[in-house]
Order: structure tokens, then C-alpha cells, then sequence
């Protein structure tokens, strides 16, 4: 033992001495010691090695027990001290108290700052210990809550080795606190603990679910009685991560719990003005107990619908509206005297659980006497006398409670958040509108709409009312009524005023995507004004446009011009030739032609590469256009994907959503609905997908579809420089990408094969571009660390990565056009990227040791702090009544509680919380090198995918898996390496699968990380299933299976 050691051992057996004043000496000693760093390297180094059980070397944990020791001795002084005592001597007493667990606060803080070095079975046992002992927990309780708030559960190694008797006792015991009301810990820090430990059940563990729903049912019962919001925050946070967790296996149970406690949770949101984080978790509470009780919306037992208790329940879902109806009327009273500008529109989660209880209690036949209660008191404030009058009518049905909210009169605070509404009411549920309420919605509809100009900001939210009511149009029966001839004339009113605002800069794309809803549903006739837009200067080309034009050459044919027989005199005179035809316009507009000519604008690249157009939806449509039939083109180009599939999905809260939709049809899976399914049609496009018709291409428009395109190139050429960010470098493969579109549309409708398409002028464009781009990538190879190279590198990996993803395998137009992009890549550019990714994961390992070792000088702001208040210490291992001259410590409370950083748990391994902007950029260089390395072998390609298979399985030579990136990065090579056109050679496969029993081990406590492992091995599995046996690679591929099949047994 070295010196350093063996001091430190002596003053740890000095803590045992049976004199206050020597005991007093060595713990001021021990803080010295344990802070300095000669100590500190000594410890760490004895505590890695392994130690036997009867060796008398010095490590963390043995210090550990010395202090476990010395805090039981001194406890012991302190409970058999008199009851009845002075105050000053209780002060004492209390202060004592507070240095004995500041000191073990410290000294896990010491050992742990560099990583874990006591044992969590130890540590976890101490805590229990201290905590479930009455007079311990009163006096330590404070300090050892943070401890374990701070220190141990936020930290992911100690969680994952928690077993689930561990999780069990912290959870029994900080609820039997929180319930029994203990006045010694703050009940806000309680709260925040049981957050964080529901977590760590919900996610490590199994089997404690009676527990919790005992608690939650105790603490949440009563909730209008607590004063402090943040309690009720975390209380409530932590019924549904608990409720999310178990909504497949007990959905009764889940049922009962939410009828029993949303009484008195509904009193909270209305009653107590919680705060928007309180409140966003209370929406959450209610939506889940709407997905329970009714997936899908399914009113009646038959249907999947389920309730314990069916009148409570259908009562509190009256309370439920009401509360909803008053807040969203509160919403808009705030609005109107508000001062500056504010954003009027509710959040999406309360008004998708407004229109869910809404379809809940709407009903075609009957009036709801308690829904309207709210309308009154709203009249009320208005006008007393209204109000009187009202009560004495008969009440208003469901849907005249809506239009009553939409009526012109009102301000736009107070309709904005009803069309909301109204959207989500039609479009989840198309058929709760009865087709004798159609006619008067879409006629107060398109008055707002024809006024939206003159007024306000409510047009955006009208036109999205209106998309959504098109579509319900469509599939209802209402066509056959009487009332048929009015509808049209309306829906053609709503299509000129929707004409009429595609040039609006706020309302455009909300025009063009009703436009294209209603050509869809076929409510108006395609008409000459509609072609104009895609033909001249009304708007400029953008997705939804393009998307609008699609569908329009889906549903009818395009006609030959949209001008009169007067207009098309005049421009042959203007002209002296043949007039343009809508073809040419169209071409003409999404290449933005007319912008060559503009001499300001010629530096500039075109519009069509400055912005994203994904799934080659522009090259299909200009393909088409060159076609005789371009109808039956379009149809045949598309092939299964449909308009709405080119937009973008919004990705708020779209995990959560994606869960409770499983839940929701597992439910239904149970229920009796008998319900037949119709027999499916077959439409001229699905006979257009499944046989490859003829096509006739018209030259003239294919020879000038050519010349446009090598233009835009050109343009781009004259503006691109890799040395310069005037123009993005995005541009240049967004170029690329329409060029290898076109190609592969020519490929798919037979005019070219794909190897003439590699030789054509458009192909070559497109390869002198990737050549440009390739420079641009040397370069940034010795500036990786400017940020701007970094997001820049992360975006244009993206594009690259889109450009050759194959989602869909019907999807023949991305397939060759990922093909042909591939085709384009020089062996340069994939060398670069692979030095690049190296560069990378370097760099990212030399900073995580840099932060490591900086975290070994670092100070802990712990202990100067204490340092500095024991410069006027107090002895405080004496009794006795003397007077001291210190002030007490502040309490720590306030510290603990209101730093909410430590209030989540810890993190998994796989959060891109871990990752820094380099790392994600690294991600998407590996990912786009992955599915370059994971193509055909004999693809044609200028770079040898096998070379850049083994320059990837390289990278895992230098890797550590306990590093965040890392463990990201080999569940990224798991997943794309092992594709579905080529197979991995024994020693590739071998390569990629010989570092998974090292992670599985590493990460076998970690639930997490191991479903992560599980979901990307998959592509692995499928990949040995399809290998057909060769018979001297035999052996190599069944050691592999061998090692594979022996990982999977491990789970």
C-alpha cells in the first residue's frame, strides 16, 4: 500500500474514534485527503484493479464502508442524546446533522466525478438503510434525496444495474413518504423522485404496477386540496409514463384509475391556473383516458369501446367539454387585450381532445342540454337580455353550437381556436357531419372565406376547414340529395375564391392544397383558369404546387391551351409563329425558363434546385407532360405512391401518437364489430401500375424538356463555386437529382435503357457536377472544425443519403434514378467521405478523454463551498448548550429542488442529447458511405462498394461502446450494411458481427439499448436467411450463424 493510501487509511480508522474531538480532527482531515489528487489517482487505480475479497488494499468502496461506519456511530450519539433539551443545543444538533451528510454527499460526489467507482448495490443498500429508518431519515433525509436525485439516478450506470427489488424499495418507500405526508423531506424533491423512479420502473423493470396504481389513486384523488403545482407537475408526469407503460396489459385497470382521479385532475386544470407544463401534462392525461376508453372513437361496447362505471364516465366526458369549451373561450378573451402582436391558434393537443370529446357526445338525433351550458354563459357576458331569451328556447343542437362559434361577427380570438375545431372534428371523424349539416357549414364557410381578405388573420385556418370538409363531401351520400345543385355551386364559389388567393403570400399554399383536395374528390371541373396558375407568373413553382399539378393531370386530360381564339391571334402576332401550348407553359414554369432572360437574375441558380422537391415528383411530371397520353403517364410513373405522399409529415409528437395508434388497434382487434370490409375496385390507375402500356413521346417537347434542363445546369455552373457559399451546395444535387430523375423516368416508360441513359448529354451534366460537388468535400476535409463545414457537410450527407434510399421497392422511378445518382460518384468522392468519417470519430474520441481528464482538475463547487463555511466552523461533535458565533448553513432545498436538469432520470446511451453537432454530422456521412457500401457489386459503378464495406468495418477497430457515438454509430452499420440486393461476404459479416457480444454485454442491464440492438439485427438475420448455401463458404457463414444464434440466446 502506498503512502498516500496508508494515510488515508489511518485517518479513516480515526473516524471511529470514541472521542467527539478526534473524530472531529480526522474528518477535516479526510476532506483534505480526499480531495487531493495524489489520493484520488491511488483510490481510482486500486478500485479498477480487482480486488480479492480478503486483500487489505485500499479502495472507494472500502473508504465507502469506513464513512457508512462513522455516519452509524454518530447517528447513534444523536438518538440517544436527551428528548428535552435547549434550543440552542437542538440547533446544534440539527447542524451536526447537516455536516454528517454534507460529508457523504461530498466524498460520492469525489469518487464518482470521473466516472462510477462504488458499487451500486452498496451505495443503493446504504441509501435504503438510512431512508427506512425513522430518525435517519428525518436527519439525512434532505441531503441523501439529492444524493440520490443527483448522484445516482441520474446516472445511467447505476441505473441500468438497479435490480427490481431495488427500484421496488425506492419506490415503496418515497411513496409511503409523499402519502404519509414526511415533513423532513421537501414533498417537491419527493415528487420529483417518484417521477424519476416511475421512469426507471416503467423502463427496467416488470411486475409493479399494483403499486403504483394503489398510489397514484391515493395521491392524485385529492388533488385540489395541494397548494404547490409542482408537485401535482411531477405527480402527474409520472401517471403517464406509468400509464403509457402498462395500456396493453391492463386496460381496465387503466379505465378505472381515470375515472376514479379526473374529477378532482379536471378541478386542477380549470380551477388552480396551472402552469403551461402542468397543463400540457393534464391534455396528455386526458387524451390517453380518451384512447382507452374510446379508440378510435368507438362509442359502443360492440365497437371497442370500454368504461367501468358508464354514467360516470359519460358525465365526466360533459365536465371534460365544458372545461375545454371555457378554456379555449378564455384563450380568446386573453387575446383580445393582449397587447402587441400574439399568436391566436390553441396547441394541437387541445384541440385534438376537444374534437375527440366532441365526437363523443355529438350525436345526429339528440340535442345536449349540458354541452350548451357553456354557449349561455358566454352569450351572458354579451348581453343579459340575449342570455334570458336563450335559456327560454329550445337548446341548440351539436352542430349549431359550432356554427354559432363560426358566425362572422366574431373577433378572430374568439373563432380561430372553433375552426380548429372544426378541422380536427371532420377530418378525424368524416362521418359524425350528417349531410343535412353539410350545406350550411360550407356556405358559412365560404362567407368567411370571401371576407377573409378584408379581414383578419382567420383565412389560413377557413381554407384548411374547407380542405377537410371536401374530403368528408366526397365520402358522403349527401351527392344524391336534393341539396346536390346548391352544394356545386358553392364548392365552384369556394374554387374562385381559392384561385383568387393562390398569389396571397400568406394563404397560397393553404389555396393550392384545397385546389388540389378538390380535384381529387372531383367536386369542381378542372377549368382554364385553374391551368393558368401552372402556366404564367401567378405563383412560383413550390411542392404543394407541383403536387396540385400532379393531381390535375391524374384526374382529367390536359388541354392543348388555356387561351382564347382573341388572346392567341395576339400572341401570334407577337410571336410571328405558333402559339405556345399549356405543355410548354407548364415545362416553361417549373423550370422557370423566363428567369434566364432576366439579367439580375442570371447569377442566381434556378428556383426548381434552390428548393426540395422529394421522390423525383418533378421529374415525373415533366416526363409525363412529353407524353401524348400524359394522363395514363403520370398514372403509370406514380405507380402506388398518391400526391399526399410527397408532403412532408409533421413530426410533433409523432412518437407518442405512433404508440397509442398500436394501442388502439389491439383494442379494436377484441372488439365485436362485425363490420364488413368492401371488396376492393379495381381503378384505371391500379390497371395503369400493373401493366406497362405504350407510350408515344412527342419530340419537340422531349428535345426542349432536354435543352431546359442542360440550362438550368449550365446556369448553375456559371454561379456554383466550391470555394464559396454564394450559391449552397445543396443546389448542386438537387441539379443532380433532377437530371438522374428525368433518366429514370425515360428508363421506366422504355424510351431509354439505363445504360444509353449513362451516356446521354444529361447524364454527363450530371456527372461534371458531381465531379464540382467532389471538390468542394476535398476541401472540407481540413476545415472540420469551422461549425459552418459541419452543418453543411450534415445537410448536403442528407440529401445524398435521399438521393440514393430505396423505400419503396414499386417504386421503379427512385429505384433506377438511385441507380443512375450512384453512377455519378466518383471514386474521389467516397475516399473523401471515408477519411472524413475517420477524421471524425477521431476527433470526437480525443474530446471525450480531453473532457474526462478536465473533470479530474475540476473542482466540485461542493467543496469550496464547504471549505469556505468550515473557515468559521463550529464544533460540532460536542454537546452542550455553549453559544456559537456561525450562522447556519442555508438549507438546501431551494439548491436541490429547483435545479430541474437532475428531474429526468438519466439518459440512454442512444439520445442525440449525448451527440454534438460533429458527431450527428459524422452519423450522416456513415449513413449515406452505408447505403453506398450496401449496393449491388456489380452495380456499374466507378467506386467498388466491397472497398467502402471494409473502410467502414474499419472504423470499428478504433471504437469504445461506452461512448454514445459509437454505440449509434455500430447500430447504424447493423442496420444498412446487410442490405436486401447484395449480401455481406463470411469475412465482411464476420467483421461487422464479431464486436456484438462485447456491446450486448456491455449494455445487458440496459433495456433500452438492448430493443435498439434487437431491431437492428434484423436486417442480419433476414440477410442469412436469404444466402444460399455456397460449399466452401459453408463453414464461415455457420460460425457466424453460430454466433449470432448464441447473442440471441443471451436475450
Amino acid at each position: 500500500m502506498s503512502l498516500v493510501l496508508h494515510e488515508l487509511l489511518v485517518c479513516c480508522r480515526g473516524l471511529e474514534n470514541e472521542k467527539a474531538t478526534e473524530r472531529k480532527k480526522e474528518v477535516d482531515r479526510f476532506r483534505r485527503l480526499i480531495h487531493a489528487r495524489d489520493t484520488v489517482e491511488e483510490l481510482d487505480r486500486t478500485s479498477a484493479c480487482q480486488v480479492s475479497k480478503g486483500s487489505k488494499q485500499l479502495t472507494w468502496d472500502a473508504v465507502f464502508r469506513f464513512l457508512q461506519k462513522f455516519l452509524q456511530k454518530e447517528t447513534e450519539l444523536l438518538q440517544s442524546g436527551k428528548a428535552n433539551v435547549s434550543a440552542t443545543t437542538h440547533a446544534n444538533r440539527q447542524k451536526k446533522m447537516q455536516e454528517i451528510s454534507s460529508l457523504m454527499k461530498y466524498f460520492i460526489r469525489c469518487a464518482n466525478q470521473r466516472g462510477e467507482k462504488l458499487k451500486c448495490a452498496e451505495l443503493m443498500s446504504h441509501m435504503v438503510e438510512v431512508l427506512q429508518n425513522p430518525f435517519s431519515c428525518a436527519a439525512y433525509g434532505e441531503d441523501y434525496s439529492s444524493i440520490l436525485l443527483k448522484n445516482i439516478l441520474s446516472v445511467r450506470k447505476y441505473w441500468c444495474e438497479m435490480s427490481q427489488q431495488q427500484w421496488h424499495s425506492l419506490l415503496d418507500l418515497y411513496c409511503g413518504l409523499f402519502i404519509k405526508g414526511f415533513k423532513s423531506i421537501n414533498r417537491v424533491q419527493v415528487s420529483r423522485i417518484i417521477y424519476t423512479v416511475v421512469r426507471g420502473c416503467c423502463l427496467q423493470t416488470d411486475g409493479l404496477s399494483h403499486t403504483l396504481f394503489n398510489f397514484f389513486l391515493k395521491a392524485l384523488s385529492n388533488s385540489r386540496a395541494e397548494r404547490q403545482l409542482m408537485i401535482l407537475e411531477n405527480l402527474v408526469s409520472a401517471v403517464n409514463v406509468f400509464l403509457h407503460s402498462v395500456l396493453l396489459s391492463c386496460r381496465k385497470r387503466v379505465c378505472g384509475l381515470g375515472e376514479e382521479i379526473l374529477p378532482s385532475l379536471l378541478y386542477v386544470y380549470t380551477q388552480m391556473r396551472p402552469s403551461s407544463v402542468l397543463k400540457e401534462e393534464l391534455v396528455k392525461f386526458f387524451n390517453l383516458q380518451l384512447c382507452v376508453h374510446h379508440p378510435r372513437g368507438a362509442k359502443t361496447l360492440e365497437t371497442g369501446a370500454h368504461a367501468e362505471d358508464w354514467v360516470r364516465w359519460q358525465g365526466q366526458l360533459y365536465a371534460l367539454y365544458d372545461s375545454l369549451v371555457s378554456e379555449i373561450g378564455q384563450i380568446g378573451s386573453r387575446g383580445k387585450y393582449a397587447t402587441g402582436s400574439r399568436h391566436i391558434a390553441v396547441q394541437e393537443n387541445l384541440i385534438e381532445l376537444t374534437a375527440d370529446v366532441c365526437h363523443q357526445l355529438f350525436s345526429q338525433g339528440t340535442h345536449v342540454q349540458e354541452v350548451t351550458s357553456s354557449l349561455y354563459r358566454d352569450t351572458q357576458r354579451d348581453s343579459p337580455q340575449s342570455f334570458k331569451r336563450r335559456r327560454l328556447e329550445q337548446p341548440l343542437t351539436n352542430w349549431e353550437v359550432i356554427r354559432s362559434k363560426l358566425q362572422p361577427h366574431h373577433s378572430d380570438f374568439d373563432m380561430i381556436p372553433w375552426l380548429q375545431v372544426t378541422a380536427a372534428l371532420i377530418s378525424r371523424y368524416p362521418s359524425i357531419l350528417p349531410a343535412h349539416e353539410l350545406m350550411p357549414l360550407l356556405g358559412l364557410l365560404c362567407q368567411l372565406l370571401g371576407e377573409q381578405q378584408r379581414r383578419g388573420e382567420r383565412g389560413p385556418y377557413v381554407l384548411r376547414c374547407l380542405r377537410e370538409l371536401a374530403v368528408c363531401h366526397a365520402q358522403s351520400s349527401v351527392n344524391s340529395s336534393s341539396h346536390a345543385a346548391e352544394l356545386v355551386r358553392i364548392w365552384g364559389r369556394v374554387w374562385a375564391l381559392a384561385l383568387c388567393g393562390v398569389s396571397s403570400a400568406q394563404t397560397g399554399p393553404l389555396c393550392l392544397e384545397l385546389l388540389r383536395t378538390m380535384v381529387q374528390e372531383s367536386l369542381v371541373p378542372v377549368d382554364r383558369e385553374f391551368w393558368n396558375v401552372f402556366s404564367g407568373a401567378v405563383c412560383k413553382p413550390s411542392l404543394v404546387g407541383a403536387l396540385s399539378l400532379a393531381q390535375a393531370l391524374l384526374k382529367c386530360s390536359i388541354p392543348k391551351s388555356v387561351h382564347s381564339r382573341g388572346t392567341t391571334s395576339g400572341v401570334l402576332m407577337e410571336t410571328g409563329g405558333e402559339p405556345p401550348t399549356l405543355r410548354d407553359s407548364i415545362i416553361n414554369w417549373l423550370l422557370m425558363n423566363q428567369q434566364s432572360e432576366d439579367t439580375e437574375e442570371n447569377c442566381k441558380p434556378h428556383l426548381i434546385i434552390i428548393r426540395d422537391f422529394p421522390l423525383n415528383v418533378i421529374p415525373r411530371i415533366l416526363v409525363s407532360l412529353t407524353l401524348k397520353d400524359s394522363r395514363t403517364g403520370l398514372m403509370f410513373l406514380m405507380g402506388s405512391l398518391q400526391p399526399e405522399s410527397f408532403s412532408p409529415q409533421s413530426s410533433s409528437h409523432t412518437e407518442g401518437k405512433d404508440s397509442l395508434v398500436a394501442v388502439e388497434s389491439l383494442y379494436l382487434q377484441f372488439s365485436f364489430d362485425d363490420t364488413p370490409t368492401c371488396p376492393a375496385v379495381t381503378s384505371d390507375r391500379d390497371r395503369a401500375c400493373s401493366e406497362k402500356p405504350q407510350f408515344t413521346v412527342i419530340p419537340t417537347l422531349r428535345s426542349k424538356l432536354e435543352q431546359s434542363l442542360l440550362s438550368v445546369t449550365e446556369q448553375l455552373f456559371n454561379c456554383y463555386s466550391p470555394d464559396s457559399s454564394n450559391t449552397p451546395h445543396e443546389c448542386v444535387l438537387h441539379c443532380v437529382t433532377l437530371l438522374t430523375g428525368v433518366l429514370a423516368a425515360y428508363v421506366c416508360i422504355g424510351l431509354l435503357t439505363e445504360e444509353q441513359a449513362c451516356h446521354s448529354p444529361l447524364f454527363l451534366k450530371a456527372k461534371a457536377l458531381v465531379h464540382e460537388f467532389s471538390h468542394y468535400i476535398s476541401t472540407a476535409k481540413s476545415k472540420l472544425a469551422e461549425r459552418e463545414t459541419i452543418a453543411t457537410i450534415q445537410c448536403v450527407m442528407l440529401l445524398c443519403s435521399d438521393s440514393v434510399c430505396r423505400r419503396d421497392k414499386e417504386d421503379k422511378v427512385s429505384i433506377i434514378s438511385a441507380n443512375l445518382f450512384m453512377k455519378t460518384l466518383p471514386v474521389r468522392l467516397l475516399n473523401d467521405l471515408c477519411d472524413i468519417s475517420k477524421q471524425l470519430l477521431s476527433s470526437s474520441s480525443k474530446k471525450e478523454s480531453v473532457v474526462i481528464e478536465n473533470e479530474q482538475m475540476d473542482e466540485d463547487p461542493e467543496v469550496s463551498r464547504i471549505q469556505t463555511d468550515n473557515c468559521e466552523e463550529i464544533d460540532l461533535f460536542e454537546d452542550g448548550d455553549e453559544p456559537h458565533h456561525s450562522t447556519s448553513r442555508p438549507h438546501q432545498s431551494t439548491e436541490d429542488t429547483g435545479d430541474s436538469k437532475f428531474s429526468t432520470g438519466a439518459k440512454c446511451a442512444l439520445s442525440e442529447e449525448h451527440l454534438t453537432k460533429q458527431d450527428l454530422a459524422f452519423l450522416s456521412v456513415l449513413g449515406f458511405l452505408s447505403l453506398c457500401a450496401s449496393s449491388e457489386l456489380n452495380g456499374g459503378f466507378s467506386f467498388k462498394p466491397l472497398d467502402t464495406q471494409r473502410k467502414l468495418l474499419k472504423l470499428l477497430d478504433i471504437t469504445d461502446f461506452s461512448q454514445p457515438l459509437h454505440l449509434n454509430m455500430y447500430l447504424s452499420l447493423l442496420k444498412k450494411l446487410p442490405a436486401e440486393v447484395s449480401s455481406l461476404a463470411p469475412e465482411e459479416f464476420d467483421a461487422l458481427l464479431r464486436p456484438l457480444a462485447d456491446v450486448c454485454s456491455l449494455y445487458r442491464l440496459d433495456q433500452e439499448v438492448c430493443a435498439a440492438i434487437l431491431c437492428a439485427l434484423l436486417p442480419s438475420i433476414s440477410c442469412l436467411g436469404r444466402m444460399p448455401p455456397v460449399s466452401e463458404q459453408e463453414d464461415e457463414m455457420a460460425h457466424i450463424r453460430g454466433a449470432l444464434l448464441k447473442v440471441m440466446s443471451g436475450f
